[in-house]
């Protein structure tokens, strides 16, 4: 990391907001920490000089969505990703509305929510295109540059597959599909990690450590390590059974599968808040 990006934490957690602090200092950030979000706007107002905000939604006296739009006002520049053990369909709609970078839901693997504070930080500015029509559906905002796995690929695809996708499109998971396109199961980031550990205990590994060294995973199929449990959505599924759906599993992305079962593409939690408004009255 060339620049030495400055993010404020923001969380009536202080144990918890401490860690991530530690954490993050630990990977070359420079953090500020405040407990509630009138602090948190008072550092604002004295500072402005910050590249990411990360806020917690459900805080005493002044909540996350508030917060936020009194950051918005003071420092338009400066990304916001939510972050919540709370999450609901109105509050994420409310906080893409307003302008947060993301809408993450705890718990929130540490490695996956780095990524996404640099990919945060590393964005000078979110261009918003406009909308030309309402979308409804789920197929109407399906990314259908879908790269699928196959159980029998070594764990090494899939750390080439997650390294593909950066900036706005990074993926925290990815599918696998059988010869038919059938969904298998998923692989997450973690699941990597763990496997890495695993094959190598005495290593100190994260997730861009691994990168580097692709030589730490295991000479092992992904079939080995993924995991079975998943959830789809047709293409005619309304926005919000969608969103629903999502939040209940905890899920950030899911596959979209036609009427035969094969998938043919993914859609995001963050596509989905961006959208959704046209069903939210």
């Amino acid at each position: 990391m060339n620049k030495k990006f400055r993010i404020l934490l923001v969380d009536d957690e202080e144990t918890f907001v401490m860690n991530l602090a530690r954490i993050f200092a630990v990977r070359g950030f420079e953090t500020k920490t405040a407990f509630s979000g009138f602090k948190a706007i008072e550092i604002i107002q004295a500072e402005q000089d910050f590249d990411v905000v990360l806020l917690d939604n459900q805080m005493p006296g002044m909540d996350g969505v508030e917060t936020l739009r009194h950051i918005k006002n003071l420092a338009p520049d400066t990304e916001v990703i939510m972050l919540t053990g709370y999450a609901s369909l109105e509050s994420g709609v409310q906080a893409v509305r307003e302008g947060a970078f993301d809408y993450l839901m705890k718990p929130c693997d540490i490695e996956d929510l780095t990524e996404k504070v640099q990919a945060a930080c590393e964005l000078e500015h979110i261009r918003r295109h406009p909308i030309l029509w309402p979308r409804k559906k789920a197929g109407e905002i399906i990314l259908f540059a879908f790269l699928p796995l196959k159980s029998e690929d070594p764990l090494t695809s899939a750390l080439d597959l997650f390294n593909r996708y950066t900036g706005k499109k990074s993926a925290d998971t990815l599918f696998i599909t059988d010869r038919l396109d059938r969904l298998q199961g998923l692989v997450t980031k973690s699941d990597l990690i763990t496997a890495a550990r695993e094959n190598h205990p005495l290593q100190k590994i994260t997730w861009d450590s691994l990168t580097h060294h692709p030589q730490w995973l295991p000479e092992k199929c992904i079939g080995d390590i993924m995991c079975r449990k998943t959830i789809t959505t047709g293409s005619d599924a309304t926005l919000r059974e969608v969103a629903d759906r999502m939040i209940t599993h905890k899920f950030r992305s899911m596959p979209v599968v036609s009427n035969e079962g094969a998938v043919i593409g993914i859609i995001r939690m963050r596509d989905v808040l961006e959208f959704i408004e046209y069903e939210v009255e």
